[in-house]
């Protein structure tokens, strides 16, 4: 008997064509940002609620991804490879980030000679001198996700696990649907997202601090495409044919500068394309709070930035519990656009030796450094969840099989 033939909405022909319409909404919102920037200044509103309604959204889908991954555990034979391969991977590659950002900032000393004057500068906006340094603050994101992962061990528990993950994954559909509406006003939101950063900074806000967006730049592009490189060589994964199959979500964190916006997408990308789904919602997620290469890279190369910026001598033993700090810090940067840099002010303010009196140096291009430090956040978490996936596709033996 033939399946019938699924018929095609609006939304999703309208989302096979998201790519066309973001690439026309970044070019209208550069060109009025530049043009019109006394209107543009305003638009900002329009992203902050937009962000804010999607956050909503993709929370329940992180809990459900978590919990569902969390539960597929227990019921798995080779459970505890495959936490100890995410563990070994996150670990590996999130060091690699740090060292690897150290190792720019001091070959590249983008903080050295730069002709500003301190204290010559604006100050850092209200909404980040009232924020505190608690972690936990910073990203709501943690102890989210601790509660994720209780409900995850409970459900796998549970003896009537199969009818409840049956009823989360119909929660799932529900919410992704959502999204998928929600998504139609994307276009509109870049818009403004774009006309805002444009008519606030500009391109010139760029030029006294230009070497540290360009090494924090050079240094994810090395990072994505010299160590992921080789890691995917390694593993027979055609780095460059994978980027391309996700190159339109690739575009939706850049111009929303942020990883999350694209985490609804890329499951049904990845599963499309043979990755499993249950070793997906176990990676993914927990990748958004673990594996964070971008902010890993960013975070370092700031730290140096200052530390040659204010000419500041540290010893190996510094640059060791700086390495430290930053590993800590590197997984409170999960979230909304710009809490990366909430991140920095943690790190900071735990390791002690840097002022921070300056900090809104970095603020003014932040904004430009975050894209690249958004990007690589998600296209290293995208890689480890495709090598974990291949990893185990021929040996994953389930009890209980959850269709």
């Amino acid at each position: 008997m033939m399946k019938p033939i699924k018929q095609k909405t609006f939304t999703d022909s309208y989302l096979r064509n998201l790519t066309l319409y973001v690439f026309t909404a970044i070019i209208c919102g550069a060109l009025t940002g530049y043009y019109f920037p006394e209107v543009s200044k305003h638009l900002e509103t329009v992203s902050s609620y937009f962000f804010m309604l999607l956050e909503i959204l993709i929370i329940p889908i992180i809990f459900i991804a978590v919990t569902y991954g969390v539960s597929y555990i227990f019921s798995t034979k080779n459970a505890f490879k495959i936490v100890s391969q995410m563990v070994i991977y996150f670990l590996i590659i999130t060091s690699i980030s740090i060292l690897l950002g150290i190792g720019s900032g001091l070959l590249l000393k983008p903080g050295a000679n730069t002709g500003i004057i301190i204290s010559s500068h604006r100050a850092l906006p209200e909404r980040f001198l009232t924020k505190t340094t608690n972690p936990l603050q910073i990203s709501n994101y943690v102890l989210f996700l601790l509660i994720s992962l209780t409900a995850g061990v409970l459900i796998g528990l549970s003896k009537k696990k199969n009818d409840i993950l049956k009823v989360i994954d119909s929660g799932r559909n529900l919410f992704f649907k959502l999204i998928k509406y929600v998504y139609i006003f994307l276009p509109v939101v870049i818009f403004c997202n774009i006309a805002y950063g444009i008519s606030v900074y500009g391109i010139n806000t760029l030029l006294p601090l230009s070497k540290i967006v360009a090494t924090v730049y050079l240094t994810s592009v090395f990072f994505i495409f010299g160590i992921l490189g080789v890691i995917t060589a390694y593993f027979k994964i055609n780095l460059w044919d994978f980027l391309i199959s996700i190159k339109e979500e690739i575009i939706l964190v850049v111009a929303t500068s942020s990883s999350k916006m694209a985490f609804p997408m890329i499951f049904d990308k990845m599963e499309s394309q043979g990755y499993d789904r249950k070793i997906l919602r176990l990676i993914i997620p927990l990748g958004y709070n673990f594996n964070l290469a971008g902010a890993c890279i960013y975070l370092s190369i700031s730290c140096i930035f200052l530390i040659q910026f204010y000419n500041i001598p540290l010893t190996v033993k510094d640059y060791f519990w700086l390495f430290i700090t930053i590993s800590i810090a590197s997984k409170t940067a999960s979230g909304v656009p710009g809490s990366g840099f909430l991140a920095l002010m943690f790190t900071l303010s735990r390791f002690g030796k840097i002022p921070t009196t300056d900090l809104a140096l970095l603020y003014s291009v932040d904004r430009f450094m975050n894209e690249a430090r958004s990007v690589t956040n998600f296209i290293g978490i995208s890689v480890s969840a495709a090598i974990i996936s291949k990893l185990n596709q021929n040996t994953i033996s389930l009890k209980n099989d959850v269709s």
